[in-house]
């Protein structure tokens, strides 16, 4: 695991990261599509992002996945690709973007925004539970994706990528022995709420709101990021069967995710 931490370090220093080659950055440019989303970062909280940089780089480099074991069963990668992985870490990105994989010249990233994880610090958050919740979830992203690349997608097989990868990230990130937790009846009401706009997602053929439902299938709150809710909660229902399911790949997996019946 490799840090570059050049640009949050210009922040600290004082620099003018407008006024620097940091702002061109391809980080800025790969966020969203064609659209450039630097934005200046406030310099009152330089002191909050430089603990946060700091304590993040600790928990980092002493980093064990949420849920080890059953991580390690399911990804046979999972030990390669925490080794090899690079973490970018940022300022001046919209705090919505806390955490994410980009890749750059066919190379996959881990991005980090210290302002946003300043953000949670100052709402009370534990730090070090952030950091690990977002490096399983996003080195599950890389572990996926080595072994099932996602290439020339249309609008279906999107679905089936980003409900196959976004229910594992969740799923393994929720909470600590995830294995052993009990659902209760609100899970079952967001799974088939999730499934339901899914399933109306799959079915759609006007192309502006198939565009409105691929930005809505994994952005927004938590549990309204509708492919990611139901794949998290359809895996979370058959938690035994995990490694299976996931070597399958995510082609067709959206059917299976539809068809489930919650019991």
């Amino acid at each position: 695991m490799t840090f570059d931490a050049h640009i949050v370090d210009a922040y600290i220093a004082g620099k003018e990261i407008s006024e620097s080659s940091n702002s061109s950055h391809w980080i800025y440019d790969a966020i969203e599509p064609g659209k450039n989303v630097f934005m200046i970062p406030d310099r009152n909280r330089i002191t909050e992002v430089a603990h946060c940089l700091q304590q993040t780089m600790e928990v980092c480099r002493h980093f064990t996945f949420r849920n080890e074991r059953l991580v390690h069963e399911v990804f046979a990668n999972a030990t390669k690709i925490k080794n090899q992985c690079e973490i970018i870490f940022v300022v001046g990105v919209p705090v919505m973007y806390d955490a994410m994989v980009r890749e750059y010249e066919d190379v996959p990233y881990i991005i980090f925004n210290m302002m946003s994880f300043a953000d949670y610090v100052a709402r009370g958050h534990d730090l070090g539970d952030i950091v690990r919740n977002f490096l399983t979830h996003e080195l599950i992203h890389l572990m996926i994706g080595a072994v099932y690349p996602a290439e020339s997608l249309n609008y279906r097989t999107y679905f089936e990528c980003v409900a196959f990868h976004e229910g594992f990230a969740h799923l393994l990130s929720y909470k600590e022995n995830i294995g052993q937790y009990i659902m209760g009846p609100e899970y079952q009401a967001r799974f088939e709420d999730a499934r339901a706009l899914l399933k109306a997602a799959l079915n759609e053929t006007d192309p502006a709101r198939q565009a409105e439902y691929k930005t809505a299938a994994n952005s927004g709150k938590y549990w309204d990021k509708f492919a990611a809710v139901a794949s998290m909660c359809y895996l979370m229902k058959n938690i035994s069967s995990l490694k299976c399911i996931y070597e399958r790949g995510w082609q067709n997996y959206t059917d299976a995710v539809i068809a489930y019946i919650w019991e």
